[in-house]
């Protein structure tokens, strides 16, 4: 099928899903570094899901996904964990359960797949095609930044913010090769990205809640392993994995973030690091230990420990292709 019909016909869905989940005000949840605490959506994981699944859908239907299971992987994984956060974020799903589908789901399609794995390939790092590595790498991939993606999400804005820089260096390189495949799973993980932005920047009109955190993790998985740009695209996400890091190491195991002790605290909707002994050390915590500030002192902070690491990943993006290593 044409590429500008999956586009549009997706962009058009996932603008339709932010619209009927600002009509209907469902799953409120109050916004607590607002003055007045408004109450928000949290499920903007149907904006993501809404496009994902008509691109799938219309891709399957013109038969360009026949040929790769990878690429089956790619779109269908988002939708399994979309769904299972969009379910969280209603009742509460144990946290063993989202982190065990975001590794047994893509397993079990990569099984069936026998030996026809192929390779992966990192810029810098090299290629994998032993199925054993090929497998650590993709169940690593999508249990760390699914996960990794839903704990940063604090406040407004950073996610689809750091997502849309995540894009640049694909979207660009989809572009200087041609390469249509490389372009309509990079537009998978922006334009959601963008709509969401739209909606989630300071201040909030609709959160991502855990069904966009999840499936936009499964985004970045997918496009890290496929692009052919890994190492790249993981250098550009260096702070959600140093914040995940953190969490894990200061909360001594993988728990649900309703189950981590605060990181920081608010008084007169000022922002300070909690000190309290056992409490989670987090990349916000750090930002607002010298100097406690308001939400949008943390958004700026956020918004520029993005923006140096894209600014220096994609240096380094420039100095590969002109060597010929990308």
């Amino acid at each position: 099928m044409e590429l500008p019909i999956v586009i549009t016909a997706s962009t058009l869905a996932s603008i339709l899903a932010a619209y009927i989940v600002l009509r209907c005000r469902c799953a409120l949840v109050p916004d607590v570094h607002k003055p007045n605490k408004p109450l928000i959506p949290k499920l903007g994981g149907l904006v993501v899901l809404a496009y994902v699944v008509v691109s799938f859908t219309l891709l399957s239907i013109g038969k360009e996904l026949i040929n790769s299971m990878y690429y089956v992987i790619f779109y269908t994984t988002p939708i399994v964990l979309g769904i299972i956060g969009i379910i969280d974020d209603f009742t509460h799903v144990h946290e063993f359960l989202r982190v065990g589908a975001s590794v047994l789901y893509p397993l079990i399609i990569l099984l069936a797949m026998g030996d026809k794995l192929g390779y992966l390939n990192f810029p810098i790092i090299g290629h994998f095609s032993n199925p054993v590595v090929v497998i650590i790498l993709t169940i690593a991939a999508y249990g760390i930044f699914s996960n990794a993606i839903n704990m940063m999400d604090v406040v407004n804005g950073i996610v689809p913010y750091s997502m849309i820089l995540t894009s640049i260096i694909p979207l660009a390189y989809s572009i200087m090769i041609n390469n249509t495949t490389l372009l309509q799973m990079t537009l998978a993980l922006l334009i959601p990205s963008i709509i969401l932005f739209a909606f989630n920047k300071y201040p909030a009109k609709l959160f991502n809640g855990n069904g966009g955190t999840y499936s936009i993790g499964a985004l970045v998985a997918g496009l890290m392993l496929y692009s052919g740009l890994g190492t790249l695209i993981l250098l550009v996400m260096v702070p959600y994995v140093i914040n995940g890091l953190l969490i894990i190491v200061s909360s001594r195991g993988i728990k649900s973030r309703e189950k981590l002790k605060p990181s920081t605290y608010m008084n007169n909707f000022i922002i300070y690091p909690n000190l309290n002994k056992g409490s989670t050390l987090t990349l916000m915590k750090i930002i607002v230990i010298d100097e406690p500030g308001d939400e949008r002192k943390v958004i700026r902070s956020f918004y520029t420990v993005f923006n140096v690491a894209t600014a220096l990943t994609i240096l380094l993006f420039i100095v590969l292709y002109v060597m010929g290593w990308v």
